[in-house]
């Protein structure tokens, strides 16, 4: 009998003990508690969130280039690798980087816009409002993914350019593939003639973005990364061939710089120091092509506009007089 009550006694003073501890607990100690635990959380998940909306668009833009690049880089060493005929090897990487490009935009244009090429932004920060303090981070996450996807695709085509040139990496000639990486000129042509098309050809390209990507013109929309891969396979196809169509800082001298890594500095002295052409002729020549757009497209369009608004408004206003 002692045996069975024992333990309902225990449990009852048990909970008394609870019940008196609760009691004595003020509830404004509780409720502070809270409170604070609370605040702690949304201080938390504030600043973790604040983080994630600065970085997010620039990481966007940081694997975006470097998808782009990497399949671009990989068309190059591919038909560098396979091919001997000039003329098939031109039109397939031609193709791949336009893909490339393509799915890089898929990539990151929900994010940062897809700039993933330093004119671009330039040009987009000029005319379309990106703030200009974010400037430098979309240079540095365009060529930094440009370096890596470079990187990623002399790792997969490593073992591949062994055989093709004996184990020893060239800049030019027979068996040169550095220029699968940074672009440089055709012997024939100097660093004037390759600057000017470096720039018309970025011109173009920039020309062509905006056009796109302008609501109040014939935009792409859901196409906007299909258009913008063929615009780029187009330009190359076209006006591409006397310097390789860089049209894009970040998607030669990233590559160019790991390059440097396999096939030493002569890759920024080769040419007459071909680096700075398609670097700063695509930056020049991207301002030009949104500065001809902003001013001969967008304001003959918009005094259109005008144009219509006005007219639409007497028209109403006679009406109304009737």
């Amino acid at each position: 009998m002692s045996a069975s009550a024992t333990p309902s006694r225990f449990g009852s003073e048990s909970k008394s003990n609870a019940a008196s501890r609760v009691s004595r607990t003020n509830p404004s100690d509780r409720a502070g508690e809270e409170i604070e635990f609370a605040n702690q959380k949304a201080l938390k998940d504030t600043w973790l969130t604040r983080m994630r909306i600065f970085v997010a668009p620039y990481f966007a833009e940081f694997i975006g280039t470097a998808v782009f690049v990497l399949m671009g880089c990989s068309s190059n060493l591919t038909y560098t690798v396979l091919t001997t005929n000039a003329q098939s090897a031109w039109i397939g990487a031609a193709f791949g980087w336009g893909i490339g490009l393509m799915l890089g935009v898929f990539v990151a244009g929900g994010v940062s816009g897809a700039m993933l090429n330093p004119a671009v932004a330039l040009s987009f920060a000029g005319y379309r409002g990106l703030p200009w303090i974010q400037i430098p981070f979309y240079f540095f996450a365009e060529f930094a993914g440009a370096f890596v996807g470079a990187l990623l695709a002399y790792a997969c085509f490593a073992h591949s350019l062994d055989p093709f040139d004996g184990y020893h990496r060239q800049i030019s000639g027979t068996f040169g593939s550095a220029g699968d990486f940074g672009n440089f000129a055709r012997p024939f042509i100097g660093n004037g003639a390759a600057f000017l098309s470096e720039a018309v050809g970025t011109g173009l390209l920039v020309m062509g973005v905006f056009a796109i990507t302008d609501s109040s013109n014939f935009p792409a929309r859901s196409c906007t990364p299909i258009a913008i891969g063929l615009l780029l396979t187009g330009l190359a196809l076209s006006i591409g061939y006397p310097t390789g169509y860089s049209f894009n800082p970040a998607r030669d001298l990233g590559p160019r710089c790991a390059a440097a890594i396999w096939y030493g500095s002569g890759v920024f002295t080769a040419h007459g120091s071909y680096t700075w052409v398609p670097v700063a002729a695509p930056l020049a020549g991207g301002i030009i092509g949104a500065t001809v757009y902003e001013t001969f497209i967008v304001s003959r369009r918009t005094a259109v506009i005008e144009d219509e608004h006005s007219s639409s408004e007497s028209v109403y206003s006679s009406e109304s007089i009737e």
